[in-house]
């Protein structure tokens, strides 16, 4: 109760200076391609110009605030479009050395909270990790920022989730947005964390 608490009054805090912020756009208008394959290196069309090409899973969450599954260099076009400052990467394993050059050629600052992916049923994400990265997600000077796993699924998801609480959303609909992009892989310990 007490965790609940210190995290509202955060949120409400980060709030208040999303509030106070200039009030430029984040986000442009582009235009997209849907291809049912996968593109190797960066994205470009027959006559030379950027495919703006979202990563899996990719959606909206907040205002400055995305999700989506591991970018790949043909993602790379589309994510500069976003201006994001961080990500939020939830898996342990390091991250590959071509994102981290584009991170470093974008200015864009990597937070690594290394959750382990599980098949088991019944095994909990570790409660202070997720608060870690839940302070990343609401201090909005880390804004544009994106949250990803492997697959923007269960580890994002959870993430996802949580920050749904801090807004109050009533639990179907945070596990109905949690289902809808788990699929049928949806976890049972992962809908319970929250």
């Amino acid at each position: 109760m007490q965790l609940a608490a210190e995290l509202q009054r955060t949120h409400h805090r980060h709030q208040r200076q999303r509030q106070q912020q200039d009030t430029t756009p984040m986000c442009r208008q582009i235009q997209l391609t849907i291809s049912d394959h996968t593109v190797a290196g960066d994205a470009v069309a027959d006559d030379g110009e950027d495919l703006f090409i979202p990563p899996l899973n990719f959606a909206m969450v907040d205002n400055g605030i995305f999700r989506s599954g591991f970018p790949e260099p043909a993602n790379f076009s589309f994510l500069q479009t976003l201006g994001l400052r961080s990500i939020i990467y939830l898996c342990p394993e390091p991250y590959p050395e071509a994102n981290m050059e584009f991170l470093k050629s974008n200015g864009i600052k990597l937070f690594q909270f290394g959750i382990e992916g599980h098949k088991e049923p019944f095994v909990n994400i570790p409660e202070d990790t997720i608060r870690e990265a839940l302070e990343v997600v609401l201090d909005v000077r880390n804004h544009p920022v994106i949250i990803h796993c492997k697959r923007g699924k269960h580890r994002t998801g959870c993430l996802v989730g949580c920050y749904r609480k801090l807004q109050k959303w009533c639990l179907s609909s945070v596990f109905d947005e949690y289902q809808r992009f788990a699929a049928a892989k949806a976890r049972v310990s992962d809908q319970r964390k929250r």
